[in-house]
């Protein structure tokens, strides 16, 4: 081996020479190899981590303002709504081209009673809030501002034992007369009392500190699947275009036929306002907005699992606060009684987490029975969900509301038709879809080309892919360096050692003939031409593989994806945490793209040599002395 070292170093230059070409050659080709592999376990992680979801929304039309009377300032309010010309349907989505992966669907909300349930939100007393109650004027009187009155019967309500109080039919600008003697009764709102002739007397003598707000005579939301609203058989017709908001109770107000018992029915029904729960069917985690933003994760037991969602198994996830507080552990059964389906909102504006006033316009159907459960049945609970920044969950883009029940949609093996107490358009809260990354381009374009014009421009639909577009962007190109430098190294590599070969193996048949005529045998030929090359291809592969290791270590430092033109951050994304783990596997596999790639050089330089030498002892010595070898 010495002896062929010093052979080779008969021409320095060239060894030298040749000897940086190959380092540098492995450098490359390790390098490249690395991050290549590297950026693909980047991008697999990215695909298995990321999620796109589309959120659809139907535009407004139209916005219309209406006037409110506030009897405290003797003016109109204004209040605006948004005026839609018609309901868009969810099946405008299914069309040619529309490669979904879960989705579309438009979620309902169901209501579920839970006897002496304890909630995460502090209880919003209802019986505080809301008052149902008879009462008697003391003197005649109309009753633009507050007005005392003696109560008769409470049908709802917590009045704090008191006998009298204040009432006001405060929306009203021309509410009748009430006359002493008579009894009325109202749905009514304790409020402040903001009336000047209080605010400059409170002694008392012009009321109180509370007035009791008229709000509503006893009224019901009921739709057909359409989306039509049906009547109710009690509803009562305004008078000369005004909204009444309370009535007389008149003799036969409780008869067979009178509108006593609707009353009694809605109070009766107003009880299970603190006892109600939001239930929430869908398809998949990956289709509610705010486990896709990561806001709700399931922090005990386990998710739901795809085939649960297919099969429709009794199962749910549950909030953790709720757990706790009602003594409920994975594994336990949670009874639900679905009552109703609302379309018109999500729960977190219903059941906010701000503790807002809950819809009490789903309490008894149209024709002034308390809704029945359309789907009872017992549910698994297989995970307990938690909800960051939930007090900021309460714009129509969520839909998470407090004490929440998910469950697979498929389990309800009941139509609610009969019991839709809400219906609207689709918001981003309650209409979503899951389609493949990189592909929101794709879908526009089938979308543009499939769904009507006249849709299209009253639908807005919002992708979410948590960055993913930005981050895959710059991890492509990043491959496609890499697969460059590789390609590079490995060409340059081949090259390299072809020539390498040329020099020292094949132009040395001359040297070969000598040997041979000196008595060595084909075995100390090969181990004379061979193991120079050899040795001095390994150590130049050897040291081209620890500048690629130094090389790697400093471009993992570099941008060279061009994320810091991005104005987002992932350091608190799941993405964040995800990639130190897929770093440390990557770790591991550079590791052993630097053995497995110097190794095979040093094997394939050395078959090489070998095959070439054993075509130069082919031919005699005294044939390769009598010929000219250049």
């Amino acid at each position: 081996m010495l002896k062929s070292l010093k052979q080779l170093l008969r021409t320095p230059v060239k060894a030298v020479l040749f000897f940086l070409l190959m380092a540098a050659a492995t450098a490359l080709l390790v390098l490249g190899a690395g991050l290549w592999l590297n950026t693909q376990h980047k991008i697999d992680a990215a695909e298995s981590t990321f999620t796109t979801i589309g959120t659809v929304t139907q535009k407004e039309n139209a916005v219309q303002v209406s006037p409110l009377w506030s009897a405290s300032t003797k003016s109109y309010m204004s209040f605006s709504s948004p005026v839609y010309d018609s309901l868009i349907d969810e099946s405008v989505l299914d069309f040619s081209g529309a490669e979904y992966l879960a989705g579309p669907e438009r979620r309902p909300y169901y209501t579920s009673v839970l006897p002496n349930c304890q909630h995460s939100v502090t209880k919003l007393g209802f019986e505080d809030e809301w008052i149902v109650a008879e009462f008697e004027p003391l003197e005649d009187c109309v009753p633009m501002q507050p007005v005392q009155v003696k109560v008769k019967r409470i049908l709802f309500g917590n009045l704090h034992d008191s006998d009298t109080f204040w009432f006001c039919d405060h929306y009203t600008e021309s509410p009748e007369k009430m006359e002493a003697g008579k009894t009325y009764i109202s749905i009514m709102h304790p409020t402040p009392n903001m009336h000047a002739e209080y605010l400059n007397d409170p002694s008392g003598a012009s009321g109180s500190a509370l007035e009791m707000t008229a709000l509503n005579l006893v009224y019901a939301s009921q739709y057909t699947e359409m989306g039509e609203p049906i009547k109710a058989v009690f509803a009562e017709e305004n008078v000369n275009g005004v909204k009444k908001t309370w009535e007389e109770v008149t003799a036969d107000f409780y008869s067979a036929n009178g509108r006593g018992k609707y009353w009694e029915s809605f109070a009766s029904s107003l009880l299970q306002m603190d006892d109600l729960i939001p239930v929430l069917p869908t398809d998949s985690l990956k289709l509610l907005p705010t486990f896709h933003e990561k806001d709700s994760f399931v922090e005990a037991g386990r998710e739901i699992t795809a085939e649960e969602f297919e099969s429709g198994a009794a199962v749910c996830l549950i909030s953790a606060d709720f757990a706790n507080l009602n003594g409920l552990h994975v594994g336990d059964t949670l009874p639900l009684a679905l009552l109703y389906a609302s379309y018109q909102s999500s729960p977190a504006l219903v059941f906010s987490f701000a503790g807002e006033a809950r819809d009490i316009s789903s309490l008894i159907d149209v024709n002034g029975e308390p809704y029945t459960p359309f789907w009872q049945q017992d549910y698994e609970i297989v995970g307990l969900y938690r909800t960051i920044n939930a007090y900021e969950l309460t714009s129509k883009t969520a839909e998470m509301g407090y004490d929440m029940a998910i469950i697979p949609a498929a389990s309800v093996g009941a139509s609610a038709k009969n019991n839709i107490a809400g219906y609207g358009v689709m918001t981003a809260a309650n209409t979503s879809f899951q389609i493949q990354n990189g592909t929101i381009d794709d879908y526009m374009a089938a979308y543009n080309r499939n769904v009507p014009a006249e849709v299209r421009e009253n639908l807005e639909i919002a992708f979410d892919d948590n960055g993913y577009s930005q981050i895959i962007g710059g991890l492509l190109n990043m491959r496609y360096v890499a697969i460059i430098l590789f390609a590079a190294g490995l060409l340059s590599a081949l090259a390299i050692l072809v020539l390498l070969l040329y020099f020292f193996i094949v132009k040395q048949k001359k040297r070969t003939a000598i040997e041979r005529s000196l008595g060595m045998s084909k075995n100390q030929c090969r181990v004379s031409l061979v193991s120079g090359v050899v040795v001095l291809s390994a150590v130049a592969v050897i040291l081209g593989t620890v500048c690629s290791s130094v090389l790697f270590d400093k471009v993992q430092t570099l941008d060279l994806t061009g994320q810091s033109e991005h104005t987002f951050s992932t350091e608190y994304s799941l993405w964040a945490r995800d990639e130190n783990a897929v770093e440390t596997e990557d770790a591991a596999d550079t590791g052993v793209l630097e053995v497995v790639i110097p190794a095979a050089m040093i094997l394939l330089t050395a078959g090489l040599s070998v095959i070439l030498v054993n075509r130069n002892l082919k031919q005699e010595p005294i044939e390769l002395l009598s010929a000219r070898v250049e």
